[in-house]
């Protein structure tokens, strides 16, 4: 039976178990495959990694956007410069990584790009774009992974660093994860060397840190958690991301589990993110209700537990606490989050390069923007 190339949340339990793995195949032919002999073991030891990078046949389904957030874009004018934040630029060098998420929210770019970089008068043009705008005082380096390409990461920090308004510096990275091997005593230290902090000045100090997506326990592998250590004891900050998944780290228990680990290995825990609907993670998506049922649970526990829950849209970060009440709008029979967002038009298009809000945003009477964002749901489909 030829594999049926699209299908919806409301057919997928007529699709043939015959055709999965033909299905598959389409996936790996669109979204890239990739792992490291590290990952590829992890992933035979541990299901909750299995699901995070074995493509799924679910990755053909009629469902998300392709660039639900446009990160990385030259929306600047200048290739790998973003910003949509008055004192944030994001910088992406690499647009390759050595393992490929299957919820990557830049999957388009990633799982189903070639691997741009950053030409030296690309990066050049970024750098004189933040030097010459005194607001932007965070630069965030990311992909991809720019950890997989150490010198561009180096060239990058020597012009940042030199740069007086600049005072934080973070780098975005799951190659700790996926090699950490390569996370080298050389590497640490020459990192590590761009972070000063000025006793006399402390807001002409330099802060380096790092931020690493690290999704479950079994993650924290004794490589991985000698890999992030090259770092801490060099006095680097080490940030845990974690993106809530379904059937992956969707419960008290594991997502505490989670959050010791951190808490005992010296990493800071920081954002939880709700898995964005980019295309093919229809069967990874909670409800963002799911993530506040959690979290709300956790608070009898220690204060640490408590991370910033995030949704993210194409115009930021929209946080969300226990106890809030979400407002639901239908949309085309979608489920969608209506909120006012803590973002001013004017502000972000002036920021942003855009010339008008991304769709289903608009301006309330205050002159800030109004998201619409589409829920996931909690019914669970194997995987």
């Amino acid at each position: 039976m030829t594999a049926p190339t699209k299908f919806t949340p409301e057919t997928v339990s007529a699709v043939p178990e015959s055709s999965h793995a033909e299905m598959v195949d389409q996936v790996k032919s669109r979204f890239r495959y990739a792992t490291t002999r590290y990952i590829k073991n992890l992933m035979e030891q541990s299901d909750a990694v299995r699901k995070q990078f074995e493509p799924s046949f679910y990755e053909l389904m009629d469902f998300g956007k392709e660039q639900p957030f446009e990160e990385g874009k030259d929306n600047s004018g200048i290739y790998g410069l973003e910003r949509i934040y008055e004192d944030r630029a994001v910088i992406t060098p690499y647009f390759g990584c050595a393992s490929y998420c299957r919820y990557c929210f830049k999957k388009t770019r990633t799982l189903g790009g070639d691997n741009k970089v950053m030409a030296e008068e690309n990066i050049d043009a970024a750098l004189e774009y933040i030097r010459s705008d005194s607001r932007i005082t965070t630069a965030l380096i990311t992909g991809g992974d720019p950890l997989a390409k150490p010198a561009l990461v180096y060239k990058i920090l020597e012009q940042l660093s030199a740069i007086p308004h600049i005072t934080k510096i973070r780098i975005g990275s799951r190659h700790i994860l996926f090699q950490p091997d390569r996370i080298t005593t050389e590497l640490a230290e020459r990192i590590s060397s761009y972070n000063r902090v000025d006793p006399e000045k402390p807001l002409a100090s330099k802060n380096i840190s790092i931020g690493v997506s690290i999704n479950h326990a079994d993650e924290l592998q004794p490589e991985v958690i000698r890999a992030v250590q090259q770092f801490t004891r060099r006095g680097v900050t080490v940030r845990g991301q974690m993106v809530l998944m379904k059937g992956i780290n969707d419960d008290v228990a594991t997502l505490k589990n989670l959050l010791d680990h951190f808490l005992a290995t010296g990493i800071v825990p920081y954002y939880l993110f709700h898995c964005m609907d980019v295309v093919g993670t229809y069967h990874m998506r909670t409800s963002v209700q799911r993530g506040l049922d959690i979290l709300a649970q956790l608070a009898e526990f220690s204060g640490t537990y408590s991370v910033p829950y995030v949704y993210v849209t194409p115009v930021g970060k929209h946080r969300v606490s226990p106890g809030m009440k979400l407002d639901y709008e239908e949309i085309d029979g979608k489920r969608y989050i209506r909120r006012t967002s803590p973002y001013k038009a004017e502000r972000f298009l002036a920021f942003s390069g855009k010339k008008s809000l991304p769709e289903l945003h608009e301006v309330d009477e205050n002159g800030y923007i109004v998201s619409r964002y589409l829920d996931g749901n909690d019914t669970y489909l194997p995987y």
